[in-house]
């Protein structure tokens, strides 16, 4: 079977970037603005209606001759359930909002951005107060109990467009008004990393543990993700449910007891540490074939926290890593604006780049909902229809190169990935090898089938209150 790689384009600077280096810090440059991406190609406004030229009549909300008004939903920190994914969401969409404010601004309109908590199990409420709210689209969210309120989202006194970073559900993800920009977890999912480590570790890959938090939408996804990764060749032979304010004792010692030799984790990086601290004093000669963390400990904070529980540790990611963000641009763009807007307080994380595609994908919905850069471009018909219209049109998609080739129309997937692993505290390419590049074999798209109705499973379960 040959590898087929998805080589993004290398950068070349007429000037030295000066570099932010530290150990396990991402490389963020502080002085050179990255080339600005190339213009969109004329696009005339999809048809709405039964004339195309109307004028939008009544107001939009959120919107503005001047400004586009947009949300981003996100869960503040939570000591079981995530770590700063949430922050690094609002920072990478204000981050995407001051680069668009700094150049040509949204079809002449300035972006501005607001935060909206939606504190794990308060996404009801979040929905409500958008729904409610001057808001004109929902914009990288990124929250665990994303179907809660849904009812309210898809209602027709809300016509929100919704870009998430990304979705933990599938009612979510195929609500008829979701745009994901790559939609990694959905019906067809990318599981080519677990092939890779199946592959690489036959005899840790056939007996495999993954630990489940006791929350509906993480133990539906934990389903989804067994049986993307089953297809792929792992053997999943220990997967319970925990408390989710667990000690982790009895699950270390439950783990033990199964023999597993190789752990996928799907939740909270922190909590991935806390385990294997709880595992190590239990049984100091305990080691895995690999354990692989999703996207989860892909974060500045994680690796600082790590010291050696995390050596060994791997994460896949859907796009080059920021280790490499010289050898593209629009990752470079990212981590610019991100230290422009944020400065050291910036979060550049696995899931920030999510909600920076995401921006990308509703400014070119945007873009194309009025005709940018072509001689029918009316920015004051710019609407929530049109924009939904739009996004409805986009089936060739990497989000200026930022991820491989994706349908977020029809929510297709990249099949593009990399596999980074934790080395003495730095992030360090392990597959593909060659900087820059990434795997992208059809191969490494599954379509779920035996839990690919789970959200009808999800709407009968309640989170908890």
């Amino acid at each position: 079977m040959n590898l087929h790689k998805f080589k993004l384009q290398s950068i070349f600077l007429s000037v030295p970037l000066v570099l932010l280096i530290a150990c396990s810090d991402p490389v963020i440059p502080l002085v050179e603005l990255p080339p600005e991406p190339t213009p969109l190609e004329s696009q005339s406004p999809p048809t709405i209606g039964d004339d195309a030229d109307r004028l939008v009549q009544e107001k939009e909300p959120g919107l503005t001759d001047a400004s586009i008004r947009i949300a981003v939903i996100a869960d503040s920190p939570n000591e079981y359930l995530n770590d700063a994914e949430g922050l690094s969401v609002w920072q990478s969409v204000e981050a995407w909002a001051e680069s668009i404010n700094r150049s040509t601004k949204l079809a002449g309109r300035e972006v501005i951005v607001e935060r909206i908590d939606s504190a794990t199990f308060r996404h009801v409420e979040a929905i409500d107060a958008v729904c409610q709210g001057d808001y004109f689209a929902l914009v990288g969210s990124f929250a665990v109990n994303d179907s809660d309120g849904l009812n309210l989202l898809q209602s027709p006194d809300c016509l929100l467009p919704d870009f998430p970073a990304a979705t933990f559900s599938l009612r979510r993800l195929y609500s008829g008004r979701t745009y994901q920009s790559n939609p990694i977890s959905g019906v067809t999912s990318n599981a080519g990393w677990a092939s890779y480590f199946a592959q690489r570790e036959p005899s840790a890959s056939e007996n495999v543990s993954i630990l489940l938090p006791e929350l509906p939408s993480i133990v539906l996804a934990g389903e989804r993700l067994l049986e993307s990764a089953t297809a792929q060749g792992l053997e999943f032979s220990h997967s319970p449910v925990y408390e989710i304010e667990s000690d982790f004792q009895s699950e270390s010692e439950a783990l033990l007891q199964s023999g597993s030799d190789s752990l996928v984790w799907v939740t909270s990086g922190r909590e991935l540490l806390r385990f294997l601290d709880t595992l190590q004093n239990t049984e100091p000669e305990k080691s895995f074939g690999f354990i692989s963390c999703g996207q989860r400990c892909y974060n500045p904070d994680w690796v600082a926290s790590a010291g050696e529980v995390g050596q060994g540790v791997s994460v896949w990611l859907p796009h080059l890593p920021i280790e490499e963000a010289e050898l593209n641009d629009e990752l470079l763009r990212y981590l610019f604006f991100m230290n422009l807007t944020h400065g050291p307080e910036s979060r550049p994380t696995a899931a920030g780049i999510a909600a920076w595609s995401a921006a990308l994908l509703f400014e070119e919905s945007v873009s194309r909902s009025v005709g940018a850069n072509s001689a029918s471009y009316k920015p004051e018909n710019l609407s929530q229809e049109g924009v939904h219209a739009a996004a409805q049109s986009i089936t060739f998609w990497d989000a200026r190169g930022l991820h491989g080739i994706s349908n977020p129309a029809d929510v297709i997937p990249s099949s593009c990935f990399v596999i980074m692993t934790l080395d003495d505290g730095l992030w360090e390419r392990e597959f593909p090898s060659r900087p820059g590049e990434l795997s992208c074999e059809d191969e490494n798209l599954v379509e779920l089938k035996a839990t690919a109705n789970l959200e009808e499973i999800e709407e009968e379960l309640e989170s908890p209150e």
